[in-house]
């Protein structure tokens, strides 16, 4: 029965490799099993990731538009403050422009004032240089002439023509009497 011992050891160790062979195609299927689930679920984490990177870039677009909107009306808002700047700048240029044309009216206004002194002076004195000569007995000057034209004007005179010349030669008529 010798041979019977080598059939059973032979189909034993057969039973063995076959027992074998099914826990590695048990094991091998079972981690085939295992990396397709793993590239499964990988596959939906970076579709997740793909997803979630065009919403961010979606987000990003929207967010540059923003800031050009920020930058436009930041833009904006410093053109108003640069206006209002140069409209106060131009209310005050705009004053100093109504002093001056004041302080011209006001220098015109003296120097026909300074002028009309300086005749009415003249005047007085060609009147008094008239009376004078009557008084000392000359013969009579024009007015023209008499009219002291080398005077220069220089001395701040007021007064008026028609009072000046009236009362001066009223005065000197005045003076010749109380003598």
């Amino acid at each position: 029965m010798v041979a019977a011992d080598d059939d059973t050891a032979k189909d034993q160790e057969l039973a063995d490799a076959l027992q074998s062979v099914k826990d590695q195609l048990v094991y091998k299927a079972n981690q085939i099993k295992n990396e397709k689930r793993w590239v499964r679920e990988v596959t939906k984490i970076i579709e997740a990731y793909v997803k979630k990177a065009r919403r961010v870039n979606a987000h990003i677009r929207g967010m540059q538009a923003e800031v050009k909107n920020l930058f436009r009306k930041k833009k904006q808002i410093e053109n108003m403050i640069v206006q209002r700047k140069l409209e106060m700048k131009l209310k005050v240029a705009k004053k100093d422009l109504d002093t001056v044309k004041e302080a011209m009216k006001n220098v015109s206004k003296k120097q026909q004032a300074f002028t009309k002194s300086q005749t009415d002076i003249q005047m007085t004195i060609s009147a008094m240089s008239n009376e004078l000569g009557k008084l000392r007995g000359e013969p009579l000057e024009s007015s023209e002439s008499g009219s002291g034209s080398s005077f220069s004007g220089s001395g701040s005179f007021s007064g008026s023509s028609s009072s000046s010349g009236s009362h001066s030669s009223s005065s000197s008529s005045s003076s010749s009497h109380s003598y």
